[in-house]
């Protein structure tokens, strides 16, 4: 079967089963999700593996970090756009991610209303920092 035309793929990383299926049904009308993964470890594998677009990453995950899975991402698989999904503020983390070329960086309280604009954003070409952040 193929995918109808314009449809990116996405890989969804988030330790919550539940936050993984509600993202997935949030995407699924306008893109593939084509990985629910709960570390950073399984994010990694599966990137590699499938090749999708783009990587949701949760920043504080098991095994191994969204943080430490975007540093792998950028080595093994860097054509693959990330962005975060979090409930970091901390001006720290959001320097870190965009550090470490994500493209994208959202607060988990405004997922429903920011997350398909950072995708589509991202898509695009560029970066999206959550209006949460100040």
């Amino acid at each position: 079967m193929t995918r109808p035309v314009g449809r990116s793929r996405i890989l969804i990383a988030d330790d919550d089963a539940p936050t993984r299926e509600q993202l997935a049904l949030l995407l699924a009308t306008e893109h593939d999700v084509v990985a629910l993964v709960g570390d950073g470890k399984a994010a990694v594998e599966a990137a590699v593996q499938l090749g999708p677009d783009l990587a949701l990453l949760d920043i504080s995950m098991p095994v191994m970090s969204g943080i430490a899975a975007a540093r792998h991402l950028r080595k093994c698989a860097h054509a693959i756009k990330v962005v975060f999904i979090t409930n970091h503020v901390e001006t720290a983390y959001v320097e870190e991610a965009f550090r470490l070329g994500a493209a994208g960086y959202v607060l988990k309280p405004n997922l429903a209303a920011e997350l398909p604009i950072a995708i589509r954003t991202v898509l695009a070409g560029g970066t999206y920092r959550s209006s949460l952040l100040g």
